[in-house]
């Protein structure tokens, strides 16, 4: 009997905690973090299925034909904050169409290709347009600013490594630590 290492499937016991995935929002030309303000940025990757029940069975069949991914967010606004003063404007000057569509990045930073350096950090990422819908702008007396809306993903994502050094996004295929390329060897004995 083989005996496999089980933690190239787990990665140890730890669960992934939020800061693990950076995101960012391209500013004036500039990948910019949206972290500072922040509280929630979620991923909803909305899998539409087509379902069909046949003649000879009382259960449905389903196949996912297609996503409408949606990023929900909210924020304390701080204007200083580059990314979220962008979003914030979309709402707050009514932009539409393209003027309200940014390239967005979410990086997975428990997922490093090679070894991060001081000159080179690359991670695997996916880069999206995203239409913003800028739901709410909300704060009692005395209170923060908040805002609160969706990231809609325009199109298909582009797979590929964010280096967190030069900011930059590579479009390609890029392994990181926890992509395994077929079945993991066996430890020998």
């Amino acid at each position: 009997m083989k005996n496999f290492d089980l933690q190239l499937f787990t990665g140890g016991k730890s669960a992934l905690i939020r800061n693990m995935i950076a995101d960012y929002l391209e500013v004036n030309g500039k990948m910019e973090l949206c972290g500072i303000g922040f509280t929630k940025l979620d991923e909803s990757p909305g899998a539409q299925s087509d379902n069909t029940t046949y003649i000879n069975q009382t259960t449905s069949s389903a196949d996912i034909i297609g996503y409408e991914t949606e990023f929900p967010y909210e924020f304390d606004a701080i204007p200083a904050q580059k990314a979220l003063y962008t979003l914030w404007k979309d709402g707050r000057d009514h932009h539409t169409g393209e003027a309200a569509q940014h390239t967005y990045v979410r990086v997975e930073l428990f997922n490093p290709i090679g070894t991060p350096s001081k000159t080179a950090a690359e991670y695997t990422a996916r880069q999206f347009i995203v239409s913003n819908e800028v739901s709410d702008f909300t704060g009692d007396g005395g209170q923060k600013i908040n805002a609160s809306g969706t990231l809609h993903a325009v199109g298909d994502p582009v797979f590929g490594k964010f280096d967190t050094v030069s900011m930059t996004f590579t479009e390609g295929e890029f392994k990181g630590k926890f992509d395994l390329d077929g079945e993991p060897e066996a430890p020998t004995e």
